[in-house]
């Protein structure tokens, strides 16, 4: 997603992106090929920043996306964005107030099943969608499913993309807010076997902050004023860093102001660190 966000793109086919290899893809190993499905088609829906994703699966026999079928699919999304935002800022309002931020944990061992978890964990796994009464058996939603399959081709690596696989994600919850995941494995202890750890809880605002950015396009060197500009450093500070005058600076600033459509670095702070990623801390 970040990727397509970057390259201005909306849609994506999964044979696109593999170039053709969907054995690449550790989505489709893990999850798509075993539940009997082939191609992918992505979607992202944008209006100002990221909204909202989609993602159409065709069974295994069934032949890639078309051409006219992508081009619909892309045609189509920035109407979508503009329904996802207008009904996110209408029901910001009705965002709970006191909505827990302890992170929840979820242990469970090497076939997938719960073993135990904190009474957090599944306020935020309500978050993620509907629980069925056997979720702790094998109906866990798939952004967990696939952090403990991350971790597990990590700690086993078959492949250098394996090897390289980071047992963590970052997804939009029900209630608006950013929620990462992550997954870590437990020492053995006697004759008890090493447990898969998920820790799920809201995401720091600096952690996804990408998306927003992404989404005003904004250039690289753009991208590194901001982040220094978050870290608190002045105009002439950033000069001295980015080895460039303090009249580029303030042009640089120009540029992202009139794209994130602020005219000040704290609104613009606000914007891309706070609004969209934490609407309960949103005021006028």
């Amino acid at each position: 997603m970040k990727e397509m966000l970057r390259d201005h793109r909306t849609v994506q086919p999964l044979s696109e992106t593999t170039g053709g290899a969907l054995e690449r893809s550790l989505r489709y190993r893990e999850l798509l090929r075993p539940s009997g499905f082939g191609y992918e088609l992505g979607g992202a829906f944008v209006d100002g920043s990221l909204w909202g994703s989609m993602d159409l699966i065709r069974d295994s026999k069934d032949p890639d996306f078309s051409g006219g079928e992508v081009a619909l699919v892309k045609r189509v999304a920035p109407h979508i964005g503009a329904g996802l935002k207008a009904a996110a800022l209408r029901s910001r309002a009705n965002v709970a107030q006191d909505t827990p931020d302890v992170p929840g944990v979820l242990t469970l061992d090497r076939s997938g099943k719960v073993v135990s978890h904190t009474p957090s964990a599944e306020h935020w796994l309500k978050d993620l969608g509907d629980l069925d009464p056997s979720w702790r058996d094998d109906g866990l939603p798939m952004a967990v499913r696939m952090v403990s399959g991350a971790l597990k081709h990590a700690l086993a690596p078959r492949t250098d993309n394996d090897a390289n696989l980071i047992p963590r994600m970052h997804i939009k919850g029900r209630s608006g807010r950013w929620l990462a995941l992550y997954g870590s494995l437990t020492e053995p202890s006697g004759q008890r076997s090493g447990e898969i750890v998920v820790v799920i809880g809201p995401a720091k605002p600096e952690e996804v902050a990408w998306l927003n950015v992404a989404a005003y396009r904004l250039s690289p060197r753009e991208e590194e004023v901001v982040g220094l500009l978050v870290r608190g450093f002045t105009s002439h500070q950033v000069s001295r860093t980015l080895f460039i005058s303090e009249h580029t600076v303030q042009r640089h600033l120009s540029n992202i102001f009139e794209k994130v459509d602020v005219r000040s670095r704290k609104n613009l702070l606000k914007r891309l660190f706070f609004e969209n990623l934490l609407p309960d801390m949103i005021g006028d």
